[in-house]
């Protein structure tokens, strides 16, 4: 299936909120992997601490020497469900940034194992900067690459050198566009011309749902219908989307994914 990925300038845009609404309304069985070398948010946020904590990414790093099909058998074992669909997972991040240091002999190891899961996965990249331990395999192996940001003087100043590492790593800008969170302090419009790259969708500033996901405060039901998870479920049709028309012909034939 398809690895997609997420990354920020940041600043706290909202990266991590965001992977998990996208998630939360994916139309088909998802891996939520969360990739950021600055440490995992899930269990602490969303499960406010409630659910045991697995491994997660960092087990599967361990098997990473012994190659893609025990690393698959340890992910099979470290994920664990988001909500009682059965369908929506979540591969749990460090729980230390120090530990992300010695991760970078793994990343490209786990780049290949999260593109060859039977299910679409969304990495959780956080923040995309130029140090030691950044997944940029997990950026490379992926057939899009989102970044959420605000529509901010500030943040638009933070994406461009960003892009630009986004762009030399993937060898130009048809696998990169943009999520802006929050209010429109800058134009659609100017903001693709400033960065060229697209904006694919904007997510609200929803009050009520937001802190659900990212602090695990307030009620988890009846989320579907809240203005953030509505725009979830249209950005991630738009990701999709911009990933299949980014899709050289043939790779899309051979993965049947053409009309």
């Amino acid at each position: 299936m398809s690895l997609y990925a997420l990354v920020s300038p940041g600043g706290s845009p909202g990266c991590t909120t965001t992977a998990l609404a996208l998630t939360l309304t994916w139309p088909q069985p998802v891996i939520l992997a969360e990739c950021d070398p600055a440490g995992g948010a899930i269990l602490a946020g969303l499960f406010a601490g409630h659910l045991p904590a697995p491994r997660g990414l960092l087990g599967v790093a361990f098997e990473a020497g012994r190659g893609a099909e025990a690393m698959s058998a340890e992910a099979s074992g470290q994920v664990a469900a988001l909500d009682g669909s059965g369908s929506r997972m979540f591969l749990a991040g460090l729980s230390d940034p120090r530990q992300a240091p010695g991760m970078a002999p793994a990343w490209p190891a786990i780049a290949r194992m999260l593109s060859a899961q039977p299910c679409d996965v969304i990495a959780d990249c956080g923040r995309l900067d130029a140090g030691e331990g950044q997944p940029m395999a997990v950026l490379a192996e992926a057939q899009f690459v989102a970044m959420v940001m605000r529509a901010s003087l500030r943040q638009i100043s933070a994406a461009r050198p960003r892009v630009e590492m986004l762009t030399h790593l993937l060898g130009g800008t048809d696998q990169i566009g943009l999520l802006l969170v929050g209010d429109k302090s800058h134009g659609y419009a100017e903001i693709t011309r400033t960065l060229g790259v697209p904006v694919l969708a904007s997510m609200p500033l929803d009050q009520k749902t937001a802190p659900v996901l990212s602090d695990g405060v307030g009620r988890r039901t009846s989320l579907a219908d809240r203005p953030l998870m509505r725009a979830a479920q249209a950005a991630g049709t738009a990701i999709t989307k911009a990933a299949r028309d980014a899709r050289p012909a043939d790779l899309a034939a051979a993965n049947g994914h053409l009309a």
